[in-house]
């Protein structure tokens, strides 16, 4: 197994059969929980006016910018809004767009088969990822502003944890970075986490919860390159 972890999308970034993109405050938590309660498909935009242009009845708009949901988008960029309106998504398909996954997303889109990974699906993904037998992955972290992630490193070590077991022939300088990462407390991550400290002044605590609730949800989002059509455990 090769595997490489990139702390930024803007890095020069290799050839993978897939790659897992990781945004865990919050894009990837999102569309996980999405996924969860019913929805029947995921494309990622970033640029939120063209969202707005591509919105019919059955499409709901879900995205932030700078940690503040869109003016005329239906819902924020949060998994606590969107499970506390659960009900709401069942069969709709979602356009999402977002101040830093959403360029990850569409940079890894663009190069091979995605899949959108955080804390809360991490076991789903991991296990899809070994049952399906993939043995080189780009593992892409989100970053915050063009900034590293605190939390996006954390996340990818704690990947990195189990799939390093495997039979690997390569990891690179970031993912051994990522893995001495993998065994910080959850709450130390919380606590010097940039961006999980702006989350908490603007309020969203309850994001910060679930998002940082490992395995809470059995999802695995997952496109086709080029495709941009994010389901759950697709067939590929």
């Amino acid at each position: 197994m090769r595997l490489y972890t990139y702390f930024l999308p803007n890095e020069k970034i290799e050839s993978h059969k897939y790659y897992i993109v990781i945004d865990t405050l919050r894009a990837t938590s999102t569309m996980a929980t999405l996924l969860s309660v019913g929805v029947s498909q995921i494309t990622v935009v970033d640029d939120y006016k063209k969202a707005i242009d591509k919105k019919d009845n059955n499409t709901f708009l879900v995205g932030e910018r700078n940690a503040v949901k869109i003016k005329d988008f239906d819902y924020s960029n949060s998994p606590s809004e969107i499970l506390k309106n659960a009900m709401n998504f069942k069969s709709k398909k979602i356009i999402l767009s977002t101040t830093n996954g959403a360029k990850a997303i569409l940079t890894a889109n663009s190069k091979g088969i995605t899949i959108a990974a955080s804390l809360i699906n991490l076991k789903a993904v991991i296990q899809y990822v070994i049952s399906k037998k993939i043995d080189d992955i780009g593992i892409i972290c989100s970053g915050s502003n063009g900034n590293i992630a605190l939390e996006d490193v954390f996340t990818a070590g704690r990947i990195l944890s189990i799939l390093s077991k495997q039979d690997i022939t390569y990891l690179n300088d970031d993912s051994y970075i990522a893995l001495n990462m993998a065994n910080l407390p959850h709450t130390r991550v919380l606590q010097y986490s940039t961006h999980a400290q702006k989350l908490k002044k603007l309020g969203l605590e309850k994001d910060l919860t679930i998002c940082f609730n490992e395995n809470l949800l059995n999802v695995v989002p997952i496109s086709k390159m080029n495709e941009n059509n994010f389901k759950s455990k697709i067939d590929i």
